[in-house]
């Protein structure tokens, strides 16, 4: 990794951290229903139907059960809406890239297309904006990918140029 990118990945990472005090995301929180394996991030991944957009579900390494994964997102800011209201965690189901990809796409094909992503109010609820929005970011860490896009809408300055309203 380039200084540059690694200055821009630390940056989104500090402006998430700005947006959502406290944050944390587990991404452990998982266990096959039939065998009870404990199922690690490695685990889902693999466990991922390659090029299956349809397909929401992992399967177990040690019985090949399918099962359906999920993280959780906390913070410690009161306004944040959890699955069960405000000040709560946030479940969401743990999207392979298949079907971010299939998401994004109907994202895109709405009448904001892919600026609703950077609107804080398109994320702000417990649904499937909000499940999206925090699989890319859950996707952007894993991989050491920069943050600030996702991230603009919630800052009057810009963090990257040229910004989306400005063509």
């Amino acid at each position: 990794m380039t200084e540059s990118v690694k200055k821009q990945v630390e940056l989104g990472e500090n402006l998430l951290d700005m947006l959502y005090p406290d944050l944390h995301i587990d991404t452990g929180i998982n266990s096959c229903p039939k065998c009870f394996k404990n199922l690690g991030q490695d685990d889902i991944i693999f466990g991922w139907e390659p090029c299956d957009f349809q397909n929401y579900t992992t399967s177990c390494p040690q019985c090949n059960h399918g099962t359906v994964p999920r993280f959780s997102v906390k913070c410690s800011l009161p306004t944040f809406v959890g699955s069960q209201g405000k000040a709560t965690p946030l479940y969401c189901e743990y999207l392979s890239p298949w079907v971010m990809r299939k998401e994004l796409l109907n994202v895109m094909k709405s009448d904001n297309g892919i600026y609703s992503l950077l609107d804080p109010e398109w994320r702000s609820n417990a649904d499937i904006n909000a499940t999206l929005w925090w699989n890319l970011i859950v996707s952007f860490k894993r991989y050491k990918l920069p943050l600030t896009y996702l991230l603009q809408g919630s800052f009057n300055q810009k963090l990257i140029l040229p910004a989306p309203d400005s063509y």
